[in-house]
């Protein structure tokens, strides 16, 4: 059962509600965001993208577009090391173009996830030495690869390294042209949250700076950027959401050749109303990510960076069936992942309060999917770990409540290499020292059972009714909602249960009629948990009355009454728009 907070901020929700032109809900959500002044309130919903365009502040940005364009003076062949995830794939095709464009001799290469893991490494500068390159260029790593990075200097390349992660002393380069990270402690911008492809596009409108040759390309760019920055999980807010909230308007037809093939293949462009983020996060972002997964990640970058339409068609239509591939596999990864806590909480009371665990039939590269499944399934932060050349190597995903990588850091000692974020990570380790970091990773972490329990914020107690369309398009104004800008959620006492009716292929939705003190009937959307809810009744009914919800006459004579957390929203089909509500939680009154 989760954890309801209702956010109880005072301010003139009427009166900034009139200075603004919104609807004073709206208003409420900015402050329960932390937006307490009228130009805060301004500058949140002004959708200006400049701020994609700025640089300055960036730690070692000038000595980076110096190397670049010495690299270029003397015809230096330039190879960019990008990552497997879709940050890394779409960091590495905006330095393609971009540096192309520059007049660079440019190619790239990116690490085989099952034989080279994670980023540059010694093997990949050793082949780029006997290519005779004269530039590395990384992108969206490189900060925690001290052997690689200082390697390809020792032997007389120039080095740049873009990257956006967490760095961790022992492993930061020494030998380097330059380092552009605002993780690094010399960051002078203002905005140090922004994902590894946009650090590579700031790169580039340093590199161009005034010069109008760009300026066509720059807005290309900037969609594989915005598509990398929510699909890395950054948070929703300043220029990241201004940057997310662009390109949704273009999404279903956007500029990229290649992002425009993945958006028809994908469905975007048919979807009636306009993109949202699950758009990117649902579709788009998975099809990238799929083949770093199963396959390498090389053709995903071509897609992005090639002008021949035939192969922009079939390298899309390739990437969304490794997805589907991909999904089958995590599938089946997850099931026993939940096997395997079935057999632990069969022998002990409890979990660990994070969850090491290890899947010999895991796929190395679903262990980060996977992980983050049983995260939102059993609210704790949980790493998967399977068998590798390394010895083991997996991911882990964690709670708001818990630093992954500052966590991790203190568990140096028992492992090979690891890197990451607060909420996410990678690592390697060896399989002797698995039961040792199991231990230390729960003996440091110092969670409490309230750190374990999910919490829901409650933005406003609001009846139905109060929901109209212009309350609605006011709450979409401050779209697009993700981390840092949680989508909002209201509650609602009081509510008699009428009746159910399963939907989807397995049943597995579940479309609930409730009445209001008003006794006006509302429908509210719980998608793929009715066997959840079903069980919920059953606390209170008989198998017989269960029976009975899912008839034309309903339970409404149980006289059961709950309490509703629900997310309103607009359905748009053919031409049509009406007000849907989707439940979020529920509890009895």
């Amino acid at each position: 059962m989760k954890y309801w907070t209702l956010i109880k901020k005072n301010a003139d929700f009427n009166g900034l509600s009139k200075e603004l032109d919104i609807d004073p809900v709206a208003v409420r959500l900015m402050v329960n965001r932390g937006l307490e002044s009228l130009e805060e309130m301004k500058d949140f919903l002004d959708e200006d993208i400049t701020g994609s365009f700025l640089y300055e502040g960036l730690p070692y940005i000038e000595e980076a577009v110096e190397t670049i364009k010495e690299s270029k003076a003397a015809n230096l062949k330039c190879r960019i090391i990008g990552d497997y995830d879709a940050d890394g794939v779409l960091a590495t095709a905006i330095l393609m173009k971009g540096l192309k464009a520059y007049g660079l001799d440019c190619d790239f290469a990116i690490p085989n996830r099952l034989t080279e893991g994670y980023g540059i490494n010694v093997n990949i500068v050793d082949k780029a030495y006997e290519d005779k390159v004269g530039i590395i260029v990384t992108c969206d790593n490189g900060i925690s690869a001290k052997e690689a990075i200082d390697k390809a200097f020792d032997y007389g390349m120039k080095v740049v390294v873009t990257d956006h992660h967490t760095l961790t002393e022992a492993m930061v380069p020494t030998k380097w042209n330059a380092l552009v990270n605002p993780k690094c402690p010399n960051n002078k911008y203002p905005f140090a949250d922004i994902c590894g492809a946009m650090v590579a596009f700031k790169l580039l409108c340093a590199l161009f700076e005034n010069d109008d040759s760009f300026e066509s390309l720059k807005y290309e760019l900037l969609e594989l950027a915005a598509i990398a920055t929510d699909t890395d999980v950054m948070p929703l807010i300043k220029e990241n959401r201004k940057a997310v909230k662009w390109l949704l308007y273009r999404l279903k037809k956007p500029t990229n050749k290649g992002l425009r093939a993945l958006a028809n293949k994908t469905g975007i462009a048919e979807k009636d109303g306009p993109s949202k983020t699950g758009d990117i996060g649902f579709k788009i972002g998975p099809c990238i990510n799929a083949t770093g997964r199963i396959d390498v990640a090389d053709r995903a970058v071509k897609l992005f960076v090639s002008d021949d339409l035939k192969e922009i068609d079939l390298i899309a239509t390739e990437l969304v069936s490794i997805n589907e591939e991909r999904k089958i596999i995590t599938e089946e990864c997850f099931v026993e992942a939940n096997e395997e806590i079935d057999r632990i909480l069969s022998k002990k009371n409890g979990l660990d309060d994070i969850i090491v665990m290890y899947l010999p039939k895991c796929h190395m590269s679903i262990c980060g999917l996977v992980a983050g499944r049983l995260k939102e399934k059993y609210y704790r932060p949980c790493i998967v770990l399977t068998d590798s050349p390394e010895g083991l190597t997996g991911s882990g995903r964690s709670i708001d409540e818990f630093n992954l990588i500052e966590n991790i850091q203190k568990c140096s000692d028992l492992l090979s290499k690891f890197g990451g974020h607060k909420a996410a990570c990678g690592m390697s380790l060896k399989k002797e020292n698995l039961q040792a970091f199991k231990e230390k990773i729960n003996d440091v972490s110092a969670l409490t059972k309230e750190d374990l329990t999910e919490k829901l914020r409650i933005d406003a107690d609001m009846p139905f009714s109060y929901v109209t369309d212009k309350t609605i398009d006011s709450i979409k104004r401050l779209e697009p909602f993700g981390t840092g800008n949680v989508t909002p959620v209201f509650a609602l006492q009081s509510l008699k249960i009428v009746k159910g009716k399963k939907t989807g292929s397995e049943g597995q939705h579940l479309f609930l009629t409730v009445r209001d003190k008003q006794g006006k009937t509302r429908l509210l959307k719980y998608w793929r948990k009715c066997e959840e809810f079903e069980e919920f009744l059953l606390e209170k009914i008989s198998l017989d009355c269960l029976d009975r919800f899912y008839s034309y006459d309903g339970i409404e004579d149980e006289n059961l009454l709950i309490t509703v957390s629900y997310m309103p929203d607009i359905n748009e089909f053919n031409g049509f728009r009406n007000i849907e509500f989707t439940l979020k939680d529920y509890k009895y009154s």
